[in-house]
């Protein structure tokens, strides 16, 4: 462990004592059996003598022994202490945000869920993957989760903090040193538990400003992507029904040429119109068994943009489809939004399996296919 935050460093400096504390503790029992082997040992032409202990020493050596272990039950308490109280930020930290004064700790709402972390910020920016955070500041994080336990444990910023289903904990740290910090769930949670790993970038105050308003932008502009592509499908279904409508006042119009003709005319019109609303339904019903791509995009507009982007070309934490072998082919494109893997989470449960086949044509036709 390399501490780059006050409580793992107390909790690094509290193990060295424990270390030199158990060292010391081995050292002076066997030197005193050294000594006494030494002292007591027979010789050529020499009985070796039993060894008799001084009057008192018995107390004087407990005495010893339970002044020493006080000591260490004491610096435990403190470095123990100092190691979960709340770290306050300093000057060269985030001291404001969005032109207000910041007020205590930085709180970011962070869930667990299977196989991946979630990062909701203030002012509703949010992240997948990865946490950034601002250097110097006091950073409050309240973990939850949303199915099993997840353990959060990045050992150079952070003790182990569980994220249990319906229960808010909470975790206090600050990060002194800019860089990317990394940690593991260490809690079994299933079978994509080995890829659940934890990113921490630590940046400046003023990059980090820069990143929530990115974040933000890009929501956004996801947002604005489903609610055009949801715009688009009413449209789409409002002129279909304005085409499939039957013309009012038709049968006030038709001539009746006889009551037999007009019967049968009558009667092949309606086999008619029922063998075109049977193909018609069968049409529909072949559309809906494929995959379709313009669905798709308001399925990945939803849920995959902000880790991927708008476009497909990368985003917070997601790759570039356009260079995963997995995106290039229909079926291993839907695989991998079921299955997940890789630091993604899987789909199944989320998605139908309609919207996943959908995501997964759009991918590979328009992402991938350049479209």
């Amino acid at each position: 462990m390399t501490p780059h935050s006050p409580g793992t460093g107390q909790i690094n400096t509290l193990i060295w004592i424990g270390f030199f504390a158990a060292l010391i503790v081995v050292l002076a029992i066997n030197l005193g059996l050294f000594g006494v082997l030494r002292r007591s040992r027979g010789g050529r032409g020499r009985v070796a003598t039993q060894p008799r202990g001084a009057v008192g020493l018995q107390w004087r050596v407990a005495g010893v022994l339970s002044g020493f272990a006080a000591l260490l039950f004491v610096l435990g308490i403190i470095f123990t202490s100092n190691a979960t109280s709340e770290p306050k930020t300093t000057s060269a930290g985030l001291t404001s945000y969005h032109g207000e004064k910041l007020e205590g700790p930085l709180v970011i709402k962070t869930t667990g869920q299977q196989w991946i972390w979630r990062y909701d910020y203030p002012n509703g920016a949010f992240s997948y993957y990865k946490l950034v955070i601002p250097v110097h500041t006091e950073i409050k994080l309240k973990l939850t989760s949303t199915d099993v336990i997840h353990t959060w444990n990045v050992p150079d910023l952070t003790p182990k903090v569980e994220a249990v289903p319906g229960k808010m904990t909470a975790v206090y740290f600050r990060a002194d040193a800019e860089g990317e910090f990394w940690g593991q769930s260490s809690t079994l949670s299933g079978q994509a538990y080995a890829p659940m790993r934890i990113a921490v970038e630590v940046v400046s105050p003023e990059r980090f400003e820069e990143f929530i308003t990115e974040q933000q932008k890009d929501i956004r502009k996801g947002n604005e992507a489903a609610e055009e592509i949801e715009s688009e499908k009413v449209a789409e279904e409002k002129k279909f029904e304005e085409e499939e409508a039957p013309e009012k006042g038709s049968e006030e119009e038709e001539t009746s040429i006889g009551e037999g003709e007009g019967e049968s005319e009558e009667e092949g019109g309606t086999e008619e119109s029922g063998e075109g609303e049977e193909a018609t339904e069968g049409g529909e019903s072949a559309e809906a068994g494929g995959a379709n791509a313009e669905a798709g995009k308001e399925v990945f507009a939803e849920n995959c943009s902000v880790c991927h982007g708008s476009d497909g070309h990368g985003g917070n934490g997601g790759p570039d489809l356009t260079t995963m072998p997995k995106a290039q082919e229909q079926a291993s494109a839907e695989e991998q939004v079921t299955n997940g893997g890789g630091g993604m989470p899987p789909f199944a449960g989320t998605l139908s399996e309609e919207e996943i086949k959908n995501v997964a044509a759009y991918v590979v036709e328009d992402i991938v296919g350049g479209k």
